[in-house]
This record gives C-alpha cells, structure tokens and sequence, in this order.
C-alpha cells in the first residue's frame, strides 16, 4: 500500500502549487450548455477546505495570496461565491472560518445580517423577508433556509462567543429516517451528513441524532472501502472526515483510507471530475441549473489530505 505520509506531501504540494498559480477554483456548467456566470470562481469557497486541510504547512506567502483575494472580494463585512455575485451567509461563513485557521481574527457577528427571527436559522441570501426551512430546490427556495448551509455557519458559532444561536432542532429536522442528512445546494447524502456531524461531534449534543448518522455512515460504506454509487473520492472523504471527527477510528474508517491512497493521481491530487459540488436553480421554465465541477481537485484534494492526516495522527 502507498504509504500514507508520502502521499500527503504530494497531495499538499499539489494544493501550494495550485494556490500559487492563483488556480484554486472551480468549473460551472449550465444544464442547458449556456454560459455559467460563474465558472473559474470560488476561490474564497475553496479556499476554505484548502486552510482546513494544509493550513499549518502554507508558506507566509501562500496564507497571503489566499486572504488577500478574500480581502479584496469583501463587501461591507460579508462575501459571495465571486466579486459580482450576490453576498451569501454561506460563503461568508466559509470566508471567516479561513481567515481564523489563517491566524486573523475575524467576528462572526456580521452573519447575524442572514439572521430569520421567524425562522430561527439563518437564510442564504438576505433582503427576502421571512423565510422556512427548505429542502426541494426551486428559484423560489433559494431564498429559504438550508439544512446545510445553517450547518457550516453553526460549525463557526459553536467556536465563537454566538455559540447560543446554533439551533439544534433544525439539525434533527434535516435528518432523514435512514440517518443521513438533507441538503438544498449540495446533492447528494454526504455533504450535509459530514457538516452535521462534525457540529455535533464538536458540541456533543443530540447524541441520538449523532449515533443514526454514524450508524448511516457505517452501513452505507461499499465492499471495497469507499462511499458513494459508485465509489468516489469525493463522498469517500466526506464519510472519512465526519468518522474522523467524530472518533470513529473502527475497520471501516482503516479500509476507506486504505481505498484513498489508490486513488491519488500522479501528480498528487484527488479528483471527482464528474460530481457535481453544488447545484442551483436558475431557472424553472425552461429548466435551468448551474452546476460547479471540481475539475482542478482543489476541494477533494483537501478533503482526501485531512481524512488522511486524521489517519495518520490517530
């Protein structure tokens, strides 16, 4: 078997890399084959998962280019996916949890601007009025609230001194029968189920909702060690990181790493090519949906070093 702390110098040498060549972005592509507004965009959503997983090992140079672009892309103290996107709760969540692991204290209280009363989460986007937890994507439910956008900013208050407006009864809500957790933007089982889990883990709380979501994890797993239909690098990390976060070190955690480290590219990346990271309803008549590609490897990369750095340190 490759052997895992070479495999991690490769895979972040390969992130250092991208980041320098300012190519840590990511493809969009309209259902319908017109132009994507936003394809190559995202750096401040990839960066994120970039400091999360290699934070420690960038250069003072490198740290630079990755929160000079996020300084240069802030308007009025909140962020979107781009310069000329609409500013979203979610990617300003994903921005000041980069800017801490990056050592700059950033408040978390600018959120509190996506804050629904009514609803007691936060929305995506602002200026909509009041609004529901949503789980069916539409143009309409774009302005709603959630399950997994509510989970990464809950990820960041749970470290802040706003710890009091995470709401664990919309966490439960969005968890389905069979234990794996509801997403709006993100499709797929997992990316909503790895958020989830890392928040409760952190906090401990909702140890039923907790339990489910692990046994989900455990039972969802492929005989060859990897997760997803049909296994892939992308959901095999996703699974690996909520284990890892929650402690769950078992067989089926050591087989999964076992299946990444088959899985590198030479030139010591991760790549799901064909899955798709998110999705958004454009238009409805005709159908219309944007959807973001990580043909770079600069989030499965990451995702894929941090489950094995987690291997490796337990």
């Amino acid at each position: 078997m490759k052997d895992i702390g070479a495999a991690i110098v490769q895979g972040a040498s390969y992130l250092k890399r991208a980041v320098n060549e300012d190519r840590y972005h990511l493809a969009c592509r309209a259902s319908d084959g017109s132009a994507c507004p936003v394809h190559a965009a995202g750096h401040v959503f990839a960066g994120f998962f970039i400091a999360d997983a290699i934070g420690d090992a960038l250069s003072s140079a490198e740290r630079q280019k990755i929160t000079s672009r996020m300084d240069a892309e802030e308007r009025q103290g909140v962020w979107g996916y781009m310069p000329y996107a609409p500013v979203d709760s979610d990617d300003t969540a994903f921005v000041i949890r980069t800017y801490r692991m990056l050592g700059r204290d950033m408040p978390a209280d600018r959120l509190l601007r996506f804050y629904d009363q009514d609803g007691k989460a936060f929305a995506t986007f602002d200026g909509r009025g009041p609004a529901a937890l949503v789980f069916d994507p539409s143009v309409e439910n774009n302005f709603g609230l959630h399950p997994e956008v509510n989970a990464n900013i809950y990820n960041l208050l749970a470290d802040s001194t706003l710890s009091e407006w995470v709401n664990d009864d919309l966490i439960a809500r969005s968890q389905t029968p069979q234990g794996w957790w509801r997403s709006y933007f993100y499709p797929g089982p997992y990316y909503a189920t790895y958020v989830s889990l890392i928040l409760l883990c952190k906090t401990g709380r909702r140890e039923d909702t907790r339990s489910k979501g692990i046994d989900f994890l455990r039972e969802s797993r492929n005989p060859d060690g990897s997760w997803g239909r049909p296994g892939g690098v992308y959901e095999t990390s996703l699974a690996l990181n909520a284990m890892a976060a929650c402690v769950v070190i078992d067989d089926a955690f050591r087989k999964g790493i076992a299946w990444l480290l088959t899985q590198q590219s030479p030139d010591g990346s991760w790549r799901d090519e064909k899955i798709v990271l998110w999705e958004y309803t454009y238009r409805e008549d005709p159908p219309v949906l944007w959807r973001a590609y990580d043909t770079g490897g600069v989030v499965t990369t990451p995702l894929a070093l941090k489950a094995l750095r987690s291997a490796r340190g337990r």
